[in-house]
């Protein structure tokens, strides 16, 4: 995170909240020195945060208490604290009474309110505030320091490595830990694949995950191939990539560059893999393919790469299954659920300059129709920035203000290569409840007969079906923003056009 992200109103906020055990915003978990501790879960980072701020005020205040030679111990008791904070606040040290004020309003075992304590102190309650802010700006200099220190101390940036495009990332959790669990574990699988529709965080997933220190520290050399051939700006234009992997020579050619062992680039590729097998044996590596189905020959390459394994492992990023794999280990991603999605639109309106321009009751009406997926969530925070809430929904309606170019990028591949079985199962989903349905009803509304489980696995295939429940009773449904897609005209748009010019 950015140093200047760093301030008092986010010191208060966490230790406000742990006073009072309320779940509030915890910006500052994203800190690198809490990285650099190894920590991964939110839990873990809490308690350690909560542990600096106790040792950071904690210390201070007892060093400016034995600098006034009063005796540098913690109240015992009640009594004993209204003593101290009388001794505190009788000898006209500004600095002591600020970390005085902050202790004992937060970090004391004893929880006093603002009032009672400005009465210890003989001051009146706006003085003694005073003082606590003092102490939050002296705890945040302290932070900076500290921050600035960690920063300096990381090892240098990855130039194989994209940069990343997102500022912290939300409810990404329980992924981290199956990652962890899949690839840096001495048992885990040697290639795994993060897979889901367009714009629900693979690559952010990826990135962020490469970048942790438990995988910095495990793996010696991280490799990054991009085949992505375009991307969808926040402002709903869609903007051309070159340069980036198309073939299974393009990947393989990359990998040679990224291993300097750029002379193997000029050999066909049965050779050309052979001499990155024995480039990637030499020390631990892990690579990363991102959107592999943007590959002609993907399923050629996951084959050939599966033969490179030895030290190396593999995470691919696709909106296409590789479960028809069986050395690959799946993670299929979902979308956010509403208050998740409402916590990313804020974040961005607030990175935007406009926090708090959406609120909850604004946000639900937005939620039924885009759903959870990141990409779309993020249009609307730039959206909402220059249009009418009206206007925005329309375009979503209605494929129109940037959004047809939204449904383009999502949409428009898998749809010219889905069967016409499948895309009449797709449309079949219009009739069914927004929360899923049981495949006896799915079987029956589709009314394909013989022909509908090969449709349903081929929207399974393309990352366009969720599953949700259990084994016994699974529930299947699209996601809403799949659900809105359908019901515009753009359908009948695209049907006019030459399916060869996307």
């Amino acid at each position: 995170m950015q140093l200047a992200e760093i301030t008092t109103g986010a010191v208060e906020t966490f230790l406000r909240g742990k006073r009072s055990g309320e779940n509030t915003k915890k910006s500052l978990l994203e800190m690198v020195i809490l990285e650099q501790q190894g920590l991964s879960s939110e839990i873990e980072k809490e308690m350690a945060l909560a542990d600096l701020f106790g040792e950071i005020i904690e210390k201070n205040y007892l060093q400016f208490r034995k600098a006034e030679k009063l005796t540098p111990s913690l109240p015992k008791d009640r009594d004993n604290l209204k003593i101290k904070i009388q001794e505190d606040f009788g000898l006209g040290n500004a600095d002591l009474e600020a970390w005085s004020a902050l202790y004992y309003r937060y970090m004391a075992p004893l929880s006093t309110n603002v009032e009672d304590l400005a009465a210890a102190a003989g001051v009146v309650p706006q003085q003694f505030r005073r003082r606590i802010n003092s102490g939050l700006a002296f705890v945040v200099d302290h932070l900076r320091r500290m921050e600035r220190q960690a920063m300096d101390k990381r090892p240098q940036v990855n130039p194989n490595l994209p940069i990343p495009d997102y500022s912290h990332l939300i409810a990404v959790q329980s992924y981290v830990d199956k990652l962890n669990t899949a690839i840096n574990q001495p048992d885990g699988a040697f290639m795994v694949s993060l897979e889901g529709l367009g714009g629900i965080g693979k690559t952010a997933l990826a990135r962020a995950f490469v970048s942790a220190p438990l995988t910095e520290e495990k793996w010696k050399r991280i490799l990054w191939v991009s085949a992505r051939q375009e991307y969808l700006s926040n402002f709903g234009t869609i903007q051309s990539l070159s340069g980036n992997a198309a073939t299974l020579d393009d990947v393989t050619a990359r990998l040679a560059d990224q291993l300097g062992v750029s002379h193997l680039a000029s050999k066909n590729i049965p050779d050309r893999l052979e001499g990155l097998q024995a480039a990637l044996n030499m020390e631990p590596t892990l690579v990363v393919v991102d959107n592999l189905e943007s590959v002609e020959e993907y399923e050629q390459l996951i084959p050939a790469l599966a033969k490179l394994n030895g030290q190396t492992r593999f995470l691919i990023t696709t909106r296409k299954t590789l479960r028809q794999f069986p050395f690959v280990f799946c993670i299929p991603l979902g979308e956010l659920n509403n208050r998740d999605a409402f916590e990313l639109v804020s974040s961005e309106t607030h990175r935007l300059g406009k926090p708090g321009i959406v609120n909850q009751e604004t946000f639900d009406q937005l939620y039924e129709l885009v759903g959870g997926i990141p990409l779309a969530i993020k249009l609307v925070a730039a959206q909402v920035m220059i249009r009418p809430l009206e206007q925005i929904i329309s375009g979503f309606r209605q494929a129109k203000a940037g959004m047809d170019n939204l449904y383009r990028y999502l949409y428009w591949e898998a749809w010219q290569l889905l069967a016409e079985n499948t895309r009449h199962l797709m449309l079949s989903f219009l009739a069914s409840d927004p929360e899923g349905e049981d495949l006896e009803f799915i079987h029956l509304m589709s009314g394909l007969g013989d022909q509908f489980y090969p449709a349903l696995q081929e929207l399974h295939q393309f990352s366009l079906l969720e599953i949700s429940g259990d084994v016994h009773k699974p529930r299947y449904r699209l996601h809403r923003l799949t659900i809105t897609f359908l019901q515009t005209d753009i359908l009948k748009v695209w049907g006019g056009e030459d399916a060869s010019q996307p």
